[in-house]
């Protein structure tokens, strides 16, 4: 893995653990998450601005964690400091032990940003993003991936409604566990994540059509049939929270 540092955002995604349905329900799961956490993370120093989006299929099984939230930053050297650390994860608002690592499944993501286009039509956030996020063939380089993308880009950037691309590689990546000893909390032993290395977030002023997601798809495209991964989201804006600035 690359160093964490530069532009580039944290990436979470999210689930309320079936062990908790019966006693933290999604109400007051998402309003810990505006009133509390993100309200306190978009107020550091490091981080100015938050966005909170849900997965379209939300009840589907390939949205397994359908709540997003996402925090541009310009280094993301931030993460590493004492100020992030300090990061409350206890909430009066939450049931029980009040933690949220025991109630809820989160899988973060440390994304650096590659590149992005102007978007020269784009006002304010974007209220639907079409997420492509691979991981290549063994032995693959960054310039074959970037090839990739670009030609992607070619094909979706004449979808109606589009806005503009960003493009990241993931730096680091950590389980609940990992969080909480981040945390200073007990933790169990879990497997290591292994989300895919790149992720193109593509906006759109209004639902991707299913011919777009279809190329994003990419079946016949030789390129996707030799890659580990190839994922597909479309999420729905649900809050913006401090300045609403995703690297203009």
């Amino acid at each position: 893995m690359d160093a964490i540092k530069g532009q580039g955002m944290l990436w979470v995604t999210s689930r309320i653990s079936k062990e908790s349905q019966d006693v933290l329900d999604e109400p007051t799961f998402l309003k810990w998450y505006d009133e509390d956490h993100i309200a306190e993370v978009s107020t550091t120093s490091g981080i100015r601005d938050a966005f909170r989006y849900v997965d379209v299929e939300k009840d589907s099984a390939p949205a397994s964690k359908p709540f997003l939230a996402f925090y541009p930053m310009p280094d993301l050297a931030f993460t590493q400091g004492e100020e992030f650390r300090k990061i409350r994860v206890k909430s009066d608002m939450l049931p029980g032990s009040g933690i949220i690592y025991d109630m809820a499944d989160m899988d973060v993501s440390y994304l650096g940003l590659v590149g992005k286009t102007n978007g020269e039509n784009r006002q304010g956030p974007a209220d639907y993003l079409l997420v492509s996020a691979i991981e290549p063939a063994e032995g693959a380089s960054d310039d074959e991936v970037n090839g990739f993308y670009d030609k992607q880009l070619e094909t979706v950037s004449k979808s109606p409604n589009y806005l503009r691309s960003l493009r990241f590689k993931l730096l680091y990546t950590r389980t609940n566990a990992q969080s909480r000893a981040l945390k200073g909390l007990d933790t169990t032993d879990e497997p290591n994540p292994e989300p895919p290395t790149w992720q193109v977030v593509h906006e759109f002023t209004r639902k991707p059509d299913d011919e777009t997601r279809k190329v994003l798809l990419g079946t016949q495209d030789s390129f996707l049939q030799r890659a580990k991964q190839n994922e597909v989201r479309v999420y729905q804006l649900a809050k913006v929270h401090g300045g609403g600035r995703f690297f203009e």
